[in-house]
Formats: C-alpha cells, sequence, structure tokens
C-alpha cells in the first residue's frame, strides 16, 4: 500500500447517496449503507452480519492458536457442511431493489469479508460517514465479521438519481433450490423393477417426502461423449484438427475421473414437483475427499417426460465409475433439494 493507491481509490468514488436502513433477515442482520458512483457505474453497498458466522469463526481461531489437531473430512461430513464456517450471504438472493419510487432488476453483485488491509473499503464507509451515514444497528460489531455487497444498477448514470430524502428500501428475492440433508441408506439393483414409492425425511424440519424409482442403470459415458463429437454439427463448428484437440483434451481429463469401461450410475424417479434428490454411494461418502484437478460435468435427462406415476421424471446421476457389469449399488439418499424464496423486505 502507498499514498498513490490511496490517491486513486479516493478519486474513483464519485458520489455518495447515504440511505442507512438496517433489518434482520433470517437471522442475518442486513444493513443498507447507500448508493455509491464510480463514473458511470452506480452500485448499491450493504453489510450483512451473521452472528451463527461470527462464532464459528472465533471457535476456529481459538481452535488453531491452541494448535488442536484436525481430523482428515470425509465426502460426508464436506457435503454436510459438519466445519464449513461460511456466512449465509442473503443478498445473493436479491432480484430486485426499489429505492423510493425507483426499481432496479439485479444481475451482478461482489460480496467480501471486510478487511481493513483492503483500503478501498474504510475509505468508502469514511465517505459514507461525512455525508451523515447512520450505521445505526450494526455499528458496533466487529469489522472483521461484516461482510461488504456491492449491487450494480443496470444502466449508465452522470449523477446519483433522486430517491427523495428518505426513502424507502424494498427487496425482493428470487427462488432458489436448497439442499435439506436426508441421509437414507438405498440398494439398488441395476435393471430391476420399483413398483412401490419409497418415503423418506428432511432431517432438518422432520417434513416427510416420497420418490418413485422408475429404472437404475449404467451410463456409458465414454459412448455418449464418443456420439457427441461424431455429430456432424460439430464438423460444421470446428474443424478436424480442432476437433481431434478438443476430444483428446477431453478423454485426457476424464479418464482420471472415469477410466474407460467404466459407467455411471443413473437413477430416474418421480417425486414432487419442486423437489430434486441427490444420491451417493455409501462406499464414496464415507471415504475422503481424493484430490483430483479434473472436474467434468454432466447433465442427464431421463428418455420418456413422464414415469410410471404420471409425472415428470427426473434424473439423478453418481458421479462414480463402478464396473459396466455392477448389479447392485449400495447407495444412499443423502439430500433433497426443496425451493426457498424470502418474503420481501422493507427497510
Amino acid at each position: 500500500m502507498n499514498i498513490g493507491y490511496l490517491q486513486e481509490t479516493l478519486s474513483s468514488i464519485t458520489e455518495v447517496k447515504p440511505l442507512g436502513k438496517t433489518a434482520e433477515v433470517n437471522g442475518v442482520l442486513c444493513h443498507i449503507i447507500g448508493l455509491v458512483r464510480y463514473g458511470d457505474i452506480l452500485r448499491l453497498a450493504a453489510l450483512q452480519y451473521d452472528e451463527g458466522f461470527a462464532e464459528r469463526a472465533e471457535a476456529a481461531e481459538i481452535a488453531e492458536l491452541n494448535g488442536l489437531p484436525e481430523k482428515p473430512e470425509t465426502n460426508r461430513e464436506r457435503l454436510r457442511g459438519d466445519r464449513s464456517i461460511d456466512m449465509t450471504n442473503i443478498f445473493h438472493a436479491v432480484q430486485t431493489i426499489r429505492i423510493g419510487e425507483k426499481q432496479f432488476e439485479i444481475n451482478e453483485m461482489e460480496t467480501s469479508r471486510c478487511d481493513w488491509q483492503n483500503w478501498q473499503i474504510p475509505v468508502l464507509l469514511s465517505e459514507f460517514l461525512k455525508q451523515g451515514w447512520n450505521p445505526a444497528g450494526i455499528e458496533y460489531q466487529s469489522m472483521d465479521n461484516l461482510f461488504l455487497t456491492f449491487m450494480r444498477l443496470p444502466g449508465d448514470y452522470d449523477r446519483i438519481p433522486d430517491v427523495g430524502e428518505n426513502p424507502s428500501v424494498q427487496l425482493t428475492f428470487r427462488r432458489e433450490h436448497i439442499p435439506h440433508p436426508v441421509e437414507q441408506p438405498l440398494t439398488l439393483s441395476v435393471g430391476a423393477d420399483y413398483p412401490d414409492r419409497l418415503c423418506f425425511q428432511d432431517k432438518n424440519t422432520g417434513e416427510k417426502h416420497w420418490v418413485q424409482i422408475n429404472r437404475v442403470y449404467l451410463a456409458d459415458m465414454w459412448e455418449e461423449m464418443r456420439q457427441t463429437f461424431n455429430d456432424p454439427r460439430l464438423a460444421e463448428q470446428f474443424s478436424a484438427a480442432e476437433l481431434a484437440e478438443h476430444k483428446g483434451e477431453f478423454e485426457r481429463r476424464f479418464a482420471a475421473i472415469c477410466p474407460q469401461g467404466m459407467c455411471f450410475p443413473v437413477i430416474e424417479y418421480e417425486c414432487e414437483e419442486d423437489l430434486y434428490l441427490q444420491f451417493y454411494s455409501q462406499e464414496w461418502l464415507d471415504n475422503l475427499p481424493q484430490s483430483n484437478s479434473s472436474c467434468v460435468g454432466f447433465i442427464i435427462k431421463p428418455d420418456k417426460k413422464t414415469g410410471i406415476s404420471g409425472l415428470p421424471l427426473k434424473a439423478a446421476l453418481i458421479e462414480e465409475p463402478m464396473p459396466a457389469d455392477r448389479r447392485v449399488i449400495d447407495t444412499e439418499l443423502f439430500s433433497c433439494s426443496l425451493p426457498r424464496q424470502y418474503e420481501d423486505v422493507i427497510l
């Protein structure tokens, strides 16, 4: 850091308008600082304080200072977030913001932990304080436990819009799917019939749900990719040399995930409309994560649109290589994803 950087940081802030609005959303303290203009770019600046995060972060810091040994984390523990100290970011689900009579769609934002070593943060807060910002409700929280969010407002601006002296601020949120733990062991047989519905319970809420398994099969992803690379439409977009290069790169990366001759299990199922299920093998869940830099994502769609119950058919892929002659899979219905949408917040 140097004085030149401080000067540059100060000069980048063209104009600010404090708002100073605080509300609690799902246990997280949310504070709208105000509007800040950087040239023709307008952003809404906000702070979040998650008390649960602060407690977990303090406990982790104490454990580190005391040199307490940390047991390796299994895949199950990692997926459950047993040792996670991540904060709950309420603002990431914001869809629209209404300030006074003006409404803005939010499509771009960034959130970072407040750090006094990042001069942009104290400089910005100082500018707001000089303009009369009142941080009521959040003024006595430790800066290390605050998170700063910038939400870009669409359009180009030569000045901050007139929103009145003390406008209300309304946040509306988009719907998102949140995983809920289930952890119900299942023994699945490839090619078997599943005439009965299976009931399972959300471990967080105790709410009961059901799933109707239609089919369990082993997908040869190598064959799927061969068909993809042989698609004539690709030849219209890439030269033969480019296609060969892309194919070779895919095979190199995918071989580290699923060797040739191995398959991924696929479970086709029906369930409630807004419910999605995640399955893993029990062996993988109880093992330690394997360090592997390769990552390939797949989207599996059922051949049929509806299942035996007449409901939309869904598919879940277990990204764990298994022999093509595998017939019994000790798996686990690990979690179900349910929709969540916060109520509108008026500050």
